[in-house]
């Protein structure tokens, strides 16, 4: 429900039921299974992933950043990974014809994720 894309909209658009249904499935989950090491800097994260209340397995591949300690003495970890998946495979299936020819938005959609880890505070 707390989707920006910076075009309001095209927000109101996508919290409807053409896209996530927004007031019925409030949330978008993943809840990894699996994490495997494939390099020094590259991490495979699996999981399941749920939108408007179809799951479906993903797997994330990412980039371990590195853990470093700020100057506040606080301990962080990046991650940043990305995966792609099949709207419709969450029944996302809303589209429209464009005049020019094909359709305005695309089945295939990329996940990208940034995220930073902080460790407990003593």
């Amino acid at each position: 429900a707390s989707i920006d894309t910076r075009n309001a909209d095209r927000d109101g658009h996508l919290r409807t039921g053409d896209f996530f249904d927004a007031e019925s499935y409030p949330t978008i989950t993943f809840v990894s299974t699996d994490v495997e090491a494939v390099d020094e800097d590259t991490l495979r994260v699996a999981g399941d992933l749920t939108i408007k209340g179809e799951t479906r397995p993903v797997t994330f591949t990412g980039e371990f950043g590195g853990v470093a300690v700020d100057p506040f003495g606080t301990t962080r970890a990046g991650f940043s990974a990305s995966t792609t998946i099949s709207r419709k495979d969450f029944g996302i299936t809303w589209n429209a014809a464009l005049e020019a020819g094909g359709v305005m938005v695309s089945d295939k959609v990329k996940i990208e994720i940034d995220a930073e880890f902080t460790a407990p505070q003593n």
